[in-house]
């Protein structure tokens, strides 16, 4: 696709290895600037530049703009990045999502509002940086609330309250973990997905659904993605509602070039938008789309960037009629490798297993996708099946490592 074509890279996350093996063997040259995610791809790229470039930290954008001038494009992996990719993109005249886009994928609130004066819909809601007037919001609802970072992902800091009391507490700890806005709305009734979505000049072209279990009612940390294969007839009718409301945000957001993610709830009432970003999915939810629709989003994500031609579909495997992760969520101190030969020993679906926590890293109340020991992938012609393996194999992990469930 690329033949040579050099992409600039800023910030990536977690869980990104498969987007760097996708370029190379397309033959990018990639820059990859990024001097604050944990996890670290400095080895698989051309070169590294340790830069902090969170849209927080207010990056110098004519460094950025020159060192983006020796590429072709520009993007980003990361939920951090996103103004700043967009900035970049702007001044060099390259596609991107678009700076109104990219800006109001960073604030929640504002997402709300917008998807209201558009008709879409929303939940009831208050923004506020003062935890006060967020526990007199949640005390006046009578019911559960969410209370959550207005610009953070990885459902870091998100609580579910009931009552002013419990609000004050929740916006406590977001202040002790450098939070300084907070949202609170209504808690919805039903399960949640998140759609993947590559929009080209404005409109919606490949999309796909991924389902989501949470750890608990009260904890949104994700625990397991699900991506089914595209079928003829068996679309759920909530999911075709979900395709609809992807493209309304897309249009009330002036999305313009980019892989969106897409987080909603399926309520009784039909799909309501939790958020949504202009960067791809994390947690291998890219893989999964890859192994049973064939679509490389991030081989979309780089053709979007460069301003090429959308990349063909890949084949997928007969036998690829869902596929998953699990991720590994326990408490205590690591004492051990969970070794994959032992984690998968037996299992015919699952075939990836990953131990993030190191020997020694003590494990409590999870913040945020960061305190997640590891995960396990897998995919299948049977649904129970992928699912049953999953589930053995993320409790072999925990307890190889020394860890109870969490």
């Amino acid at each position: 696709m690329a033949n040579g074509a050099r992409l600039l890279v800023l910030g990536a996350g977690n869980q990104r290895e498969r987007s760097f093996h996708r370029w190379a063997a397309d033959g990018l040259r990639v820059t990859l600037v990024d001097g604050f995610s944990h996890s670290r791809y400095d080895h698989v790229v051309e070169r590294a530049v340790p830069w902090d470039v969170r849209d927080s930290a207010v990056p110098d954008l004519d460094a950025l703009a020159a060192l983006a001038a020796e590429h072709q494009g520009v993007t980003t992996l990361s939920d951090d990045c996103q103004i700043t990719t967009a900035l970049v993109a702007e001044r060099l005249g390259w596609p991107s999502a678009g700076v109104p886009a990219a800006r109001l994928a960073r604030d929640k609130s504002r997402q709300r509002l917008v998807a209201a004066e558009h008709g879409l819909p929303t939940v009831a809601h208050h923004a506020a940086g003062d935890p006060r007037a967020v526990a007199e919001f949640v005390e006046g609802r009578g019911g559960p609330c969410v209370v959550k970072p207005v610009g953070a992902g990885g459902s870091a800091s998100v609580a579910k309250v009931v009552g002013g009391e419990q609000a004050l507490v929740a916006c406590e700890v977001m202040l002790q973990r450098g939070h300084r806005l907070f949202l609170a709305e209504d808690f919805l009734i039903g399960p949640e997905i998140s759609y993947e979505g590559v929009v080209r000049a404005g409109r919606l072209v490949r999309a796909s659904v991924t389902e989501k279990e949470v750890v608990s009612d009260g904890c949104f940390l994700e625990r397991q993605h699900l991506v089914t294969a595209p079928g003829p007839l068996d679309e759920p009718e909530a999911h075709r509602g979900v395709h609809a409301l992807a493209g309304g945000l897309v249009r009330a957001f002036g999305v313009a070039d980019a892989v969106i993610h897409l987080e909603a709830k399926l309520t009784g009432q039909g799909p309501v938008p939790v958020e949504m970003a202009v960067r791809p999915a994390g947690d291998c939810i890219p893989e999964l789309v890859e192994r049973t629709h064939g679509r490389d989003l991030y081989g979309h994500l780089a053709a979007l960037a460069l301003g090429r031609p959308a990349p063909p579909d890949l084949p997928t495997d007969a036998d690829a009629s869902v596929a998953g992760v699990r991720f590994c969520v326990g408490r205590g101190r690591v004492t051990g490798y969970a070794r994959p030969a032992d984690v998968l020993r037996g299992l015919e679906t699952v075939r990836i297993a990953v131990q993030s926590g190191q020997v020694g890293r003590w494990y409590g109340e999870p913040a945020g996708n960061w305190d997640r020991v590891g995960y396990v992938l897998g995919w299948g012609a049977d649904r129970s099946i992928v699912e049953k393996e999953l589930a053995i194999a993320c409790d072999r992990q925990l307890s190889l490592a020394g860890l109870s469930d969490g």
